[in-house]
């Protein structure tokens, strides 16, 4: 389901319309955290069938304890902390020896630090998904490369290169406010 900025839902509301079983919410919920659920075990090497089967799992847990959430604004780290388990418990299983319980206490993803740097990346990923095409492929053009030429970039984006500096701007505005927005939801 593709939320436009003026029509996407808080988590609380979503939360609130999977509770009363709209399954339209639950596809908007999914596909909100379905990178953050997938970036977690891709971080700890998992192969690709184990990563659906944490995946699914994870969702299977959502379902059963979405009721007990007291607070929306929680969900994010609930879901770091229940896809690092689910990731840990396959890890274990694939190679037992591999991941130990005390290499489970010390692994990074449990600081604060890492899970407010995967939230907000998280927030980041939505806010790129909002920000429109133009605004989008101009960034990603600009940042995937160490030095990115703005002749290449203006001719095929078909605008001057001088307007690039200024578009970039605008567009890192824009990105910066739909990330601070988010942080306001829920």
């Amino acid at each position: 389901m593709n939320e436009s900025r003026s029509t996407k839902p808080s988590d609380t509301e979503l939360i609130a319309r999977c509770l009363d079983g709209d399954d339209a919410a639950w596809s908007v919920l999914i596909d909100r955290y379905s990178r953050l659920v997938y970036s977690i075990p891709a971080r700890h090497g998992v192969n690709r069938q184990d990563s659906e089967d944490v995946f699914q799992t994870v969702w299977a847990l959502v379902v059963k304890h979405l009721p007990m959430l007291r607070d929306a604004r929680t969900l994010p780290a609930w879901l770091i902390t229940t896809t690092q388990r689910e990731t840990w418990r396959v890890l274990r299983k694939s190679a037992p020896t591999a991941l130990s319980a005390e290499a489970e206490s010390e692994a990074p993803i449990g600081t604060h630090a890492e899970l407010e740097l995967i939230e907000r990346r998280q927030r980041l990923r939505e806010a790129m998904a909002r920000i429109g095409p133009e605004c989008r492929t101009l960034l990603e053009m600009l940042f995937r490369s160490d030095r990115p030429s703005y002749d290449v970039v203006a001719q095929q984006l078909g605008m001057p290169r001088g307007s690039i500096g200024p578009r970039r701007a605008r567009c890192l505005q824009k990105l910066s406010n739909l990330a601070q927005e988010a942080l306001g939801e829920g």
